[in-house]
């Protein structure tokens, strides 16, 4: 084969290749908790503080694995007013932080915060006394089962979760759905951050919960729940996943999660 045609077939298997490895990852599919507890890591952050970075990078080291943590960047509001508007700040993140404040009586909120289990840990510079946080939640027997699905219609992304034993939601136990988005940028220009890029991974896009069914409702063994989410264009398909857990509303602790991974985790 002459050498040219050699080298255009050369191209065309790669271009095939590359094709076939964009298309083989898509938005959606099905994910279910597994034998020990799942905990979840909350990290309270904003692009206004020039404290967050280290933490962002942290929370972007979490090693992802199905038996993992489920990491969640939630970005605040209150430091907007020293002239840098964060993007992915939501006011209703920093009503839910301060609500887990007031569960552990304590007095402020601030950022970069860390939940574990839904309790503060300002243990993130501690990689020793993060395993460590992270293993006593995994040795607790879990107290429910999680599996979450997800599927694309155009811009709506349709969400179902399954939760058993439904009896797991009469006691003041609500389920949360969250949608996040990794590999997001900013050129911060103004406030404490400025002139900096910033990189974040698992920020939350979309947050629903509790949802606290009626009584009634939990006599089934098992309980689905469907959640639809619009997806705005700026938000990149590959890069989100979608995540789902139980929590105590009264002490915050955390009885599950599960996260379904987003195509992007694999890079």
């Amino acid at each position: 084969m002459p050498f040219l045609l050699r080298l255009f077939a050369l191209g065309l298997m790669l271009a095939i290749g590359t094709a076939t490895a964009q298309t083989a990852c898509r938005l959606g599919g099905h994910a279910q908790s597994g034998p020990r507890t799942t905990a979840i890591v909350e990290l309270f952050t904003s692009e206004g503080c020039d404290s967050c970075p280290p933490a962002d990078r942290w929370l972007s080291s979490l090693r992802l694995a199905p038996d993992g943590p489920v990491p969640l960047a939630f970005h605040v509001d209150y430091w907007d007013y020293i002239g840098w508007k964060d993007p992915f700040a939501q006011a209703s993140f920093a009503v839910r932080q301060r609500e887990a404040v007031r569960r552990q009586r304590g007095q402020v909120a601030y950022t970069p915060q860390i939940l574990v289990d839904g309790a503060d840990a300002s243990i993130w510079a501690s990689p020793a006394r993060v395993e460590a946080a992270l293993a006593k939640v995994a040795a607790r027997p879990p107290r429910a089962r999680l599996s979450v699905r997800a599927e694309t219609a155009g811009d709506i992304l349709n969400i179902e979760l399954g939760i058993e034993p439904a009896d797991v939601l009469a006691s003041g136990v609500g389920a949360f759905v969250a949608v996040t988005e990794s590999r997001l940028e900013s050129r911060v220009a103004a406030g404490e951050n400025r002139g900096r890029n910033l990189r974040h991974d698992h920020v939350v896009r979309e947050l629903a919960g509790p949802i606290m069914p009626e009584r009634s409702a939990t006599d089934r063994h098992e309980m689905v729940i469907r959640k639809s989410v619009m997806m705005p264009r700026p938000w990149k398909r590959p890069d989100l996943a979608v995540s789902a857990f139980l929590q105590d509303v009264c002490t915050g602790e955390i009885l599950q999660a599960v996260r379904l991974p987003a195509c992007s985790d694999a890079r």
